[in-house]
């Protein structure tokens, strides 16, 4: 599947209690790749496409079930982006930058070189040198297709080498330096309580999610939830908390959000039991909602 969006492990509550036992089993996993969740924007999909064999570049709207924004070249992108003068500068610097492969990836963009700190979007990254390459890239995930990108199948983990002096690609790794016994245990216990919870079902669910997403974006505590069902969303919420704060990242940068300093947004977590964002959804969440985007 295309990766246009990723839940949180703790909304599976939300899906009935199949999905949250397959979760605990997701946190409780060893065998886990990490990869840091950088906040930049757009996201940039770039490489030789399948069925013309052509370089492109675009963001995630090359996916597009009806109108594919797929550019080969800077005709293209003035065609598809002149309504977002900013995104089509961007893309018209990413399409002279990038490297040429033969497979496609993702990643996030950070900014132009020529700087030490960076906003993209909710926080800056201060990198601690000045950037000399042109562009600054997160590139996190690859694609295949052998038709089209309509069928291009994602996995997390870049396998191009994308050594080039143009372009800055961060370091995504990340890796658990240790692993909290307290959310070993809150785990053991969401997995007792799973038994004895009234789950949503249908429409109610969705419903619920909207509803949680509204009190994030309003800075309130769940107050949508309640019973079981509340305390096993709190249950896995900490759980992903504790295990997030053993989790050290590979490249060297600073977080700020305004003049706070704060941890990455998060982490992409997989393994044999799915992909997940495992994010602090009290802090970063609510930033996402409420602060305008720049880009």
């Amino acid at each position: 599947m295309k990766n246009t969006h990723l839940e949180h492990p703790e909304d599976s509550v939300l899906l009935g209690k199949e999905s949250v036992q397959n979760v605990i089993k997701f946190l409780r996993d060893r065998n886990s790749t990490l990869s840091v969740k950088y906040d930049g924007a757009p996201a940039i999909v770039w490489g030789t496409c399948p069925f013309t064999g052509r370089f492109f570049v675009g963001t995630k709207s090359v996916f597009n079930k009806k109108k594919m924004k797929i550019n080969y070249t800077h005709y293209d992108i003035e065609c598809n982006h002149a309504n977002n003068p900013k995104v089509a500068s961007i893309l018209h610097v990413c399409f002279d930058n990038l490297p040429r492969i033969a497979g496609i990836e993702q990643g996030d963009f950070i900014g132009f070189g020529g700087n030490d700190f960076y906003k993209p979007n909710t926080i800056e990254y201060n990198f601690g040198c000045f950037v000399k390459e042109n562009v600054i890239i997160a590139a996190h995930t690859s694609y295949t297709s052998e038709t089209t990108l309509k069928d291009a199948v994602a996995s997390f983990g870049v396998t191009e080498n994308l050594d080039t002096d143009a372009v800055k690609f961060l370091n995504v790794n990340a890796r658990f330096s240790t692993r909290s016994l307290r959310a070993k245990l809150l785990l053991s216990a969401a997995s007792v309580l799973s038994n004895f919870v009234e789950y949503p079902t249908g429409k109610e669910g969705e419903r619920l999610q909207i509803a949680v997403n509204k009190c994030i974006r309003e800075g309130r505590k769940i107050d949508c939830l309640s019973g079981n069902l509340l305390l096993l969303f709190n249950l896995i919420t900490q759980a992903k908390q504790l295990l997030m704060k053993g989790i050290t990242s590979d490249e060297d940068v600073e977080c700020f959000i305004g003049d706070d300093k704060c941890d990455h947004e998060g982490y992409v977590m997989s393994n044999d039991y799915g992909t997940y964002k495992l994010v602090n959804r009290e802090v970063f969440s609510y930033y996402n909602f409420t602060l305008p985007k720049s880009w």
